[in-house]
């Protein structure tokens, strides 16, 4: 991959150093709880609130599509795919933390990481399939849903 939409490596090498460091920077410069400028929820009404916004048709106009695909691209660099395990473990950690439960226990991190398969799966279908209504949900189509799975899966144990 030699040029890339008019980008050579000798141009990533300049001003990232390498694929890994424009990995980092793309990842940095993703807007909103992303991993950009807006402060994560830290509870789960707000977590579902903010997901039905991030999920809802479209949410990223200005980049063309959901950046957690940004995630999923294959780099065939071990250090890229070490930064985007390292990514989706952060978020999951963060999910953890907005459900209020303790973050040492594994099956409480593995209801987070469904959590978080479930917003990569959205944007995956809505991008890749086109399947409706998903496609075309808007925020208040999909904050019930969200509400109800966030719920059932981050509620405190009975």
């Amino acid at each position: 991959m030699s040029n890339l939409v008019g980008v050579n490596l000798a141009l990533i090498k300049r001003y990232f150093g390498s694929k890994e460091g424009l990995f980092k920077a793309a990842l940095a410069a993703t807007p909103r709880f992303l991993g950009g400028t807006q402060e994560f929820p830290r509870d789960r009404a707000g977590l579902a609130e903010a997901l039905s916004h991030q999920l809802s048709a479209g949410a990223w106009p200005e980049l063309g599509e959901h950046p957690v695909l940004m995630l999923l691209r294959v780099s065939g660099d071990e250090k890229v795919d070490g930064l985007r395990r390292a990514a989706l473990e952060d978020f999951s950690r963060q999910v953890l933390e907005a459900s209020g439960m303790a973050q040492d226990v594994d099956e409480r991190l593995l209801r987070a990481q469904l959590v978080v398969a479930l917003g990569v799966g959205v944007a995956v279908v809505r991008s890749a399939v086109g399947l409706q209504p998903l496609r075309d949900a808007t925020s208040d189509d999909l904050i019930g849903p969200l509400r109800d799975v966030v719920d059932s899966l981050l509620a405190p144990p009975r």
